[in-house]
């Protein structure tokens, strides 16, 4: 990973879109939208933010006319915040759940465009019944907005220090 440049990346981010997803009532599930949330609260110019619970395929329409999309979601199989590039999906299966190649396709099949995207995923240690993050998953939460405020700035050409992708 590169460094991440808070300082340097200014709070634009021309039709950037920010999506958070995970269940609230499931503990470190909800990591993903409580990046989000955070993001939201840094009200960084040009920006939209939607948290959801889970990925439907009626969010193909507003990432179709974006220029830049993070998902953000948290997974019980990993130690670190990890950032990785995402394709359209080669096949499509008929589902009312979505994941974000398959989104990136819709986009492109129906609206014309599919946006250059990238997967944050953020560490999950406690998915029981609860409405609070365990205090690694939430340190995560944080290390995972600061990454995507760094994704955008060096995707509109405001900050320009090393990869952050994982290829």
């Amino acid at each position: 990973m590169g460094h991440i440049c808070q300082r340097r990346c200014p709070a634009v981010a021309p039709q950037g879109l920010i999506i958070g997803y995970g269940s609230p009532v499931r503990g470190d599930d909800y990591a993903g939208q409580a990046a989000a949330e955070l993001m939201r609260q840094w009200r960084v110019t040009g920006l939209r933010v939607i948290t959801q619970a889970q990925l439907t395929p009626e969010l193909a329409a507003v990432i179709a006319r974006s220029r830049r999309v993070i998902f953000l979601d948290a997974a019980v199989d990993r130690t670190h915040v990890e950032v990785r590039l995402i394709e359209p999906a080669t096949v499509l299966t008929s589902s009312h759940q979505s994941d974000p190649a398959a989104l990136l396709t819709l986009a492109r099949i129906l609206y014309g465009h599919a946006p250059r995207a990238v997967l944050i995923t953020i560490p999950a240690y406690d998915t029981s019944l609860s409405l609070v993050l365990s205090p690694a998953t939430a340190r995560a939460v944080a290390h995972a907005a600061r990454l995507a405020r760094a994704y955008l700035g060096r995707a509109t050409g405001h900050c320009k220090r090393g990869p952050l992708v994982n290829r």
